[in-house]
């Protein structure tokens, strides 16, 4: 089996890591890999938890449960499906690269993270995007 390009941290006696989700994705002009890595952390002492997003060659990003519950309650109340959360790339009229860390709301509340990446064919054009979703922990 092929190792991962990133990996989240190994657990410790002071939080447990749990992995949530990977995904990997290939832009050919630069003729390398963009990876991530999304998972639950948790303090064993107190039972606070956030989850965190590893990238490669990207910010990470960390998503708090208060202002995750405080941003969907905005959002729901909007009507919109979703909001973009941390460091996003946007893509622009001569890159056409998109990196975006998306949280989903149910109900005012927040019901998935999406990991959505759309990078680019070796003449520069948009190649087809790839994405990632996983449940928001309870």
């Amino acid at each position: 089996m092929a190792t991962a390009l990133i990996e989240a941290p190994a657990s410790t006696p002071s939080q447990t890591i749990q992995v949530l989700a990977q995904l990997e994705a290939y832009d050919a002009v630069l003729n390398d890999d963009y990876a991530f890595v999304a998972y639950k952390e948790t303090d064993t002492s107190s039972g606070a938890w956030r989850v965190r997003i590893k990238a490669r060659h990207l910010t990470g990003v960390v998503f708090e449960p208060d202002a995750m519950r405080s941003n969907a309650r905005s959002t729901g109340a909007q009507g919109k499906a979703f909001f973009p959360w941390g460091n996003c790339m946007d893509p622009s009229a001569s890159d056409p690269r998109s990196v975006q860390y998306r949280v989903h709301v149910k109900d005012g509340q927040p019901a998935e993270i999406e990991v959505f990446v759309q990078l680019r064919k070796a003449d520069g054009t948009a190649d087809a995007p790839k994405s990632v979703r996983f449940a928001w922990p309870k």
